[in-house]
């Protein structure tokens, strides 16, 4: 009797554990974004956390939850945002931004990188500062600009379409005159061609013109031509007196 009330009791006693420890709910996929991948030691991190527990809270840590980031309590919606900074004193690789919920444990990767390394300056020479300072004669005389040698003015745009055609045609113009002028030139200096005469000598009365030229009569005889006049007689040298 006494054996059947003992185990009557240690059933109960098993019901009232059970009933008072909660049985665990099943970890939804929760997932944690970061803003930015890389950066420095004081990089402000923007955390946002999505898909968790409604009113849950959640311990953010860098690699092992001995290194902790942050603490926030998510919303109605199982959502939070927060800010967190590189643990201090981490090495200069890739670390993990973990909550302490799940499985699975929703994890971010952060890469913690080194302060820039700082550029040499290169000291002046003295050479290169007494030239680099400029004296005040130097800075007072006129500075002249320069020419911009690759132009040729409005050269450039007169030989350009529509306008090369315009220099052609002035070119043509004046060989023109030249040749012009040279022609008369030449006709100025070259005498004058007179055009040959003949002079034609007429009467008005052809009676009056002379025997062998004048015309005969109808049915007059002409003249006979002019007899030869008679041989003079021989003359006889004088004789010088003795």
């Amino acid at each position: 009797m006494k054996a059947l009330r003992f185990l009557v009791l240690v059933a109960v006693w098993f019901l009232l554990v059970a009933q008072a420890s909660p049985t665990p709910t099943p970890q939804p996929n929760a997932n944690i974004v970061l803003d930015t991948a890389a950066g420095g030691a004081n990089t402000k991190i923007t955390v946002n956390g999505t898909q968790f527990l409604a009113h849950e809270d959640v311990t953010l840590y860098w690699d092992s939850p001995n290194k902790v980031a942050a603490k926030v309590t998510t919303d109605r919606n199982g959502a939070f945002t927060t800010t967190v900074t590189p643990y201090p004193g981490d090495r200069v690789e890739l670390h993990n931004l973990c909550a302490n919920v799940g499985p699975p444990t929703p994890c971010a990767n952060f890469t913690l990188q080194g302060p820039p390394s700082p550029t040499p300056v290169e000291s002046p020479s003295p050479n290169s500062s007494a030239s680099s300072t400029p004296s005040a004669s130097q800075s007072s005389s006129p500075v002249a600009l320069p020419v911009n040698s690759s132009g040729s003015g409005g050269l450039d745009v007169i030989m350009r379409p529509p306008l090369v055609f315009l220099p052609i045609i002035g070119l043509l113009g004046l060989l023109a005159a030249l040749a012009y002028w040279v022609l008369m030139k030449v006709d100025r200096d070259r005498p004058p061609v007179l055009p040959s005469a003949t002079v034609v000598h007429r009467s008005a009365r052809p009676d009056l013109a002379p025997m062998h030229s004048r015309t005969p009569l109808p049915g007059a005889q002409p003249p006979p031509p002019p007899s030869e006049p008679p041989p003079a007689p021989p003359t006889t040298p004088e004789q010088p007196p003795y």
